[in-house]
Order: structure tokens, then sequence, then C-alpha cells
């Protein structure tokens, strides 16, 4: 398993964003063209001192996924969960743990993340199958009150 190669980045205003009678939200880049190399695991981080999304506040999420490549694409996409922010402590959770599996094209995916009631995530990939060396991912995570 190995993280990100570069750090998460809110995109637009800070957390105090408001939609307006719908609550806070925000919107973060968890990877920007990122590799995914064969069969590697890649988690997101929110920066070099954050690993997981602090989600007290939030309570829907989504996920936008994008796999491209001149070879074949296959990769898997979990949420990992924690009670803290050490790296060591993110599991899958048992239910609802896997977003999608064998994602095998290389058009946008949009998912609902369904999460279990802790305070800190991340978005794991993995490449399966046939999956090239050169896969590289982008993704965005949606989170609103």
């Amino acid at each position: 398993m190995a993280d990100a190669t570069v750090s998460a980045v809110l995109q637009g205003k800070p957390s105090t964003d408001l939609l307006v009678r719908q609550g806070a939200f925000q919107l973060w880049k968890v990877f920007d063209a990122e590799v995914v190399n064969a069969t590697a695991v890649v988690d997101s981080i929110v920066s070099a001192s954050d690993n997981g999304f602090f989600l007290s506040q939030f309570h829907f999420f989504g996920l936008h996924i994008i796999g491209s490549d001149a070879g074949v694409v296959d990769y898997d996409i979990q949420i990992l969960q924690s009670w803290d922010d050490a790296a060591a402590n993110f599991v899958v959770p048992a239910v609802n743990g896997t977003v999608a599996s064998a994602v095998g094209d290389k058009l946008a995916h949009v998912y609902s993340v369904q999460r279990a009631p802790m305070p800190y995530l991340r978005i794991r990939v993995t490449g399966v199958g046939a999956n090239s060396a050169t896969t590289v991912i982008t993704a965005y995570l949606w989170m609103q009150s």
C-alpha cells in the first residue's frame, strides 16, 4: 500500500461555504493524475500531516472518478475509515466499504459514498486484473452537510 504522491486540494472556497438552505460543503481533488501501477494500492491523503478527511459536519458524500491509459484500465474503489487520523488505524468498513469493483473503462463515473459513523475517511484505489502499469486516476470527493 502506498499513499498518494500529491496531497488532496480543496477546490474553491474554504469549508465555511454554504449552499442556500442546504448547509456547508467541500469539494476536494483527492487524486490528481495519480499513477495506479498494475496491482498497486493507493490511498488518498489530505496533507503531509493529515491522513484523512474529517467528516464531523458532513452527511452526504459523492465521488467523481476517471481512469485513463493507452492500455487496459481496471481498478477497485474503496473507502477507509478510522476513529482517529493515524494512518495505521484506517480500515475498509465491513458494510459499504467497496464503492465499485472492477471499473474497466475510461469513462467518468459518479458514485454515492455511504460511510460508517466514524470521523475520518480516505479513498483507496487498487489496480486489479489486467490493469496497465501506467493507469492514471483523477478523482474528486464532494461532502455536504
